[in-house]
């Protein structure tokens, strides 16, 4: 494995963190190790598609900070707002890559005259995240496609703040409501079997109770699941929104089992959500959700 160091005191191969991904061969075979220093790096950095097995891994989650401020209604030069997808603070456009121990900020704020402004965007297949926590408000992790494993995970937002077509499991993360919204906006697509899972999570916030729902569907065939996830008081009582379109509830895919916490009223979920038995919720693994066709486990 290759490894780059990254500092800003000047004491590793770069100062900044794109030098390093750009360093990087086009179509490299082999893992490259980018260990980022502890400081605030405020930056745009983009991991193309034809840059593979990157990893960037921050010397602390505390202390290594990947910052900008880029949201969705800045006026380009051509006059016209940037939008969504202008605005990620780190892009992982590559496969197998890795992102671990470091914290990944969109410092925008939020309100209508910032619309969205995303912290993560993933568009690579077989990316790990770990020990990582992603800040933002709207729209703070988009997951365009792939498949994508998150372990241990803190993630911030307030609408839609982990949304797109992947396939995705997080495992064991804390999931952080800022104020009233919408947790999760999948999009996943009509063939796929499996969007969002979310598994052994804690969805904590500081909204009001009762003013946060699990989710609302992007596109018609979204699938969001939790298993065995505790959820605050935050939770909205029937858990899921149409999205003001009463024919996606013919079409979502929104499970639940084993909920806890003041959050989980199974009993008050709108009609069109469904409770999984023990036997489906056991097949829900990382192992056999993120399989595919080439039986890729993130976690051998």
């Amino acid at each position: 494995m290759r490894q780059l160091t990254v500092a800003l005191d000047g004491s590793g191969d770069f100062n900044c963190v794109q030098e390093a991904i750009d360093a990087v061969r086009v179509h490299w075979q082999s893992d490259t190790r980018i260990l980022i220093k502890n400081g605030v790096y405020r930056e745009k950095i983009i991991i193309p598609d034809n840059k593979t097995r990157i990893w960037l891994v921050g010397e602390s989650r505390e202390g290594t900070i990947l910052s900008n401020n880029e949201y969705a209604r800045i006026v380009g030069t051509d006059g016209k707002e940037i939008g969504t997808f202008q605005t990620p603070v780190l892009t992982m456009a590559g496969d197998d890559c890795r992102l671990e121990n470091l914290t990944v900020q969109n410092t925008a704020g939020y309100g209508h005259e910032i619309g969205q402004a995303l912290a993560l965007y993933i568009a690579g297949d077989r990316v790990t995240v770990h020990n990582v926590s992603l800040l933002g408000n709207q729209d703070t992790l988009y997951t365009c496609k792939g498949r994508n494993y998150f372990r241990g995970c803190y993630i911030e937002g307030h609408i839609d703040f982990i949304f797109g077509s992947a396939t995705v499991v997080f495992d064991e993360c804390e999931i952080h409501s800022l104020r009233d919204g919408y947790i999760t906006a999948a999009s996943t697509e009509h063939y796929r079997p499996y969007g969002y899972v979310f598994l052994k999570c804690r969805l904590t916030g500081a909204a009001d109770n009762g003013t946060v729902f699990l989710g609302r569907p992007w596109r018609p065939y979204a699938h969001t699941a939790f298993i065995d996830t505790w959820m605050g008081a935050h939770i909205h009582a029937e858990g899921w929104d149409h999205w003001d379109d009463p024919n996606n509830e013919s079409t979502v895919r929104y499970y639940e089992y084993g909920s806890t916490g003041p959050g989980a009223n199974q009993s008050s979920r709108v009609g069109w959500s469904k409770l999984l038995t023990q036997e489906e919720a056991e097949q829900m693994t990382p192992a056999h959700i993120l399989a595919g066709i080439d039986g890729w486990n993130p976690n051998e």
